[in-house]
């Protein structure tokens, strides 16, 4: 994908991780002339690999270890539209963390007037690809995702973590 760039920095910041920047591409654009929901899930996407890039699981040793990430749960909050061509950035922050999973927060902004357009909570899994079983972090996988934790346990939880979907209807 052109002009797309999946960001990985060492661990240990204190402050929320860049992991993806790219313009709006013109295929994310939707009839109603911004970007379509599903290519916000895209970029969150890619934003989650370079995050398994952040803790060291590259294609390289997800091969030679047979291990992976999944999944398991995502919600996705639309705060703002965002055009073609103009610029976003995702951050995420690892809001809680075992030996198995990680559930990590990102809020996409634009990238110049840095406005909220979008945030995605998701709960990803690590497993082990030869059982197809969910399998504790190895010992460097673990170190990354601790070190990051606990840096990361000094930021403020973002005001929509853990809302669930509801309607919320006046008291009578």
């Amino acid at each position: 994908m052109p002009n797309q760039t999946a960001l990985a920095e060492q661990p240990n910041e204190p402050d929320m991780i860049n992991l993806f920047e790219s313009p709006v591409l013109p295929e994310w654009i939707d009839y109603n002339g911004h970007m379509n929901d599903a290519y916000y899930v895209v970029a969150f996407s890619q934003a989650i690999d370079a995050f398994m890039l952040h803790i060291g699981l590259d294609e390289t040793f997800r091969e030679e270890h047979s291990v992976s990430i999944y999944t398991l749960q995502s919600m996705v909050t639309y705060l703002k539209e965002v055009a073609e061509a103009e610029p976003i950035i995702i951050q995420g922050q690892l809001l809680e963390s075992d030996n198995k999973k990680l559930r990590l927060f990102m809020t996409m902004y634009h990238g110049q007037t840095h406005d909220e357009l979008a945030t995605m909570e998701t709960l990803l899994l690590h497993m082990d690809m030869q059982a197809h079983r969910a399998a504790p972090f190895l010992t460097q996988t673990q170190a990354f995702v601790d070190e990051i934790q606990a840096a990361h346990n000094l930021l403020d939880t973002p005001p929509n973590a853990g809302k669930a979907i509801a309607i919320r209807r006046p008291k009578s």
